[in-house]
């Protein structure tokens, strides 16, 4: 369990630091005598990140809020299906002729399933 609240502020000073120090020429201990800072800090931040970089790529992307479309030419038959998926990750076929009220009420009550996380 992490013992402090994590400042994103200092974070980000370090990760300046730790990529400038090796463009700089400069040993670690020189460019921590230059900008003031403690050589154990600069070792201890750079562990630091390298361990929070490497956490956060093997953790899952999230799914965009956008996803593309893609427009399939085939012909079109009367029979043929339409597929809409809905945000909360229902998907719903529907074929022509079906009801429209009935439709409706489906789909709200997958969209309002979805908003409090309940199954449907």
């Amino acid at each position: 369990m992490a013992r402090h609240k994590r400042d994103l502020s200092r974070e980000r000073a370090w990760r300046r630091h730790i990529a400038e120090q090796p463009g700089s020429g400069q040993t670690i201990r020189a460019y921590c005598e230059l900008h003031r800072l403690r050589e154990t800090s600069f070792y201890f931040w750079r562990q630091v990140i390298a361990r929070r970089d490497r956490d956060a790529a093997s953790r899952p992307t999230a799914a965009p809020a956008f996803v593309p479309v893609a427009v399939i030419d085939t012909p079109a038959t009367a029979d043929a299906p339409i597929d809409v998926r809905l945000a909360g990750g229902h998907r719903v076929r529907i074929r022509a002729g079906c009801d429209r009220a009935l439709l409706a009420d489906v789909i709200r009550l997958l969209r309002d399933s979805s908003a409090e996380d309940r199954p449907c």
